[in-house]
């Protein structure tokens, strides 16, 4: 996948923010009024950070157990409970990044190995099961699908879908054998939705798709 760095971060975000939930669970009220601008910054870096983050940025974060945390942390240093602008978050980004310090004040990655050129194809199936409870928009070699969550889950159980070549009339069955066993290319999250590219699976040695090979697939 040629953005599988931004991936594994947007999944190292849930696991970060899912265990700061189990923190704030175990919190009386008073507590929590206390925390509320730790939350809302941790809300806000979770649901935006991505935006702000391209590949290179994003397998340096995953050097960290905790990227959640630091953006965080930085967010509120600079900009605590302030509305939100775009040139705020892209300079928190790169203070945290520029900041000598940011590796010796949090945790390392366990285990962290540096990833290779290319990795096994990651296919449709296991990104779908991976990240479930949302929707995806995808352009497919069978053309374009649209799933909500709860269609997502039917494709896995084996249901078909539709998918069109960009009119919804001209729409035909796709199975779910073959749509779940192609690679995905590219995923970007944004409001919910996971928008993806997928392919027929290569071959470890072909060259990976061109612009205009995947504006003109289907």
């Amino acid at each position: 996948m040629e953005n599988k760095h931004q991936v594994l971060l947007f999944d190292r975000l849930q696991e970060n923010y899912a265990d700061f939930l189990a923190e704030w669970s175990a919190l009386d009220p008073v507590e929590l009024i206390e925390k509320s601008e730790q939350i809302y910054a941790t809300r806000l870096v979770k649901e935006r950070l991505l935006r702000y983050v391209d590949e290179d940025q994003a397998e340096w974060f995953l050097r960290f157990q905790n990227p959640l945390e630091i953006v965080r942390d930085k967010w509120i240093e600079e900009n605590g409970m302030e509305m939100v602008h775009d040139e705020d978050f892209s300079h928190a980004v790169w203070s945290v990044m520029d900041c000598q310090d940011t590796g010796s004040l949090y945790a390392p990655a366990p285990g962290v190995q540096p990833a290779p050129d290319r990795d096994e194809p990651v296919t449709v199936r296991e990104f779908f099961e991976r990240h479930p409870n949302v929707s995806f928009e995808m352009m497919t070699p069978c053309g374009f699908v649209s799933l909500k969550p709860e269609k997502a889950k039917l494709l896995l159980s084996g249901q078909s879908v539709k998918g069109h070549p960009g009119y919804i009339e001209y729409a035909m069955e796709i199975t779910a054998d073959e749509l779940l066993s192609q690679e995905v290319i590219r995923a970007n999250f944004s409001d919910d939705v996971w928008h993806m590219l997928s392919a027929e699976i290569r071959e470890m040695n072909q060259e990976p798709l061109t612009l205009e090979q995947e504006v003109t697939m289907g």
